[in-house]
């Protein structure tokens, strides 16, 4: 149960931005060649911001106002307006990610992160879907995108994500956070919209 714990924690969707940059500024030469440092360094300090600070902040302040009985969020209601939130520092992130020179993928990238959480918020409204396979899913989904892209090989890497999403997959099942059906329809989810949103726009 300690290991399906820890393994939640680390998996969180809102480090999964912050991945995924990191991922492809560190594994695709090409990427790596064409953003400078001080814009990777940029690029991180307004992902922590934006998807990591804000969105604890705005949970600790939801529940404060008992919006939100834990942090946890354990049911679909009280996801409601976390996600809300999440997509409003996710567009800000968005529009100020926009102003850097930066591979159109990764605006695309997070067009793609926005979308997966709108139709989180949506889902919601009716039914409970894992938000940690989600964002494991848009993780690889953008991955196999930009691979397309950039036509470079990121095999070896998608191997080992698809791994980390068994395991994580394994862990909200362990906790009885999700059955079944909402693990896997979170994962292909995810994985369907940042593919499409780096490959059509």
């Amino acid at each position: 149960m300690k290991f399906a714990q820890f393994i939640s924690i680390i998996s969180h969707p809102m480090f999964m931005p912050c991945y995924a940059f990191g991922l492809l500024f560190y594994t695709n030469p090409y990427i790596n060649l064409m953003v400078s440092h001080s814009s990777k360094q940029m690029v991180f300090i307004l992902l922590v911001i934006f998807s990591i600070v804000l969105p604890i902040i705005t949970a600790l302040i939801l529940k404060q106002f008992k919006i939100i009985e834990s942090l946890h969020m354990k049911s679909a209601q009280e996801r409601i307006w976390p996600f809300m939130f999440t997509i409003l520092w996710y567009y800000m992130a968005l529009q100020l990610l926009s102003k850097m020179y930066l591979p159109h993928s990764f605006i695309l990238l997070m067009i793609g992160a926005i979308c997966v959480i709108s139709l989180a918020l949506i889902i919601t409204l009716r039914w409970k879907i894992s938000a940690h396979m989600l964002g494991i899913g848009g993780v690889i989904g953008a991955i196999i995108g930009i691979s397309h892209r950039f036509q470079f090989d990121h095999s070896i890497l998608l191997i080992c994500l698809i791994l980390f999403a068994g395991i994580i997959g394994f862990a909200r099942l362990h906790t009885q956070s999700h059955n079944n059906k909402q693990v896997y329809t979170g994962f292909l989810l995810g994985v369907a919209i940042e593919w499409i949103a780096i490959l059509c726009f």
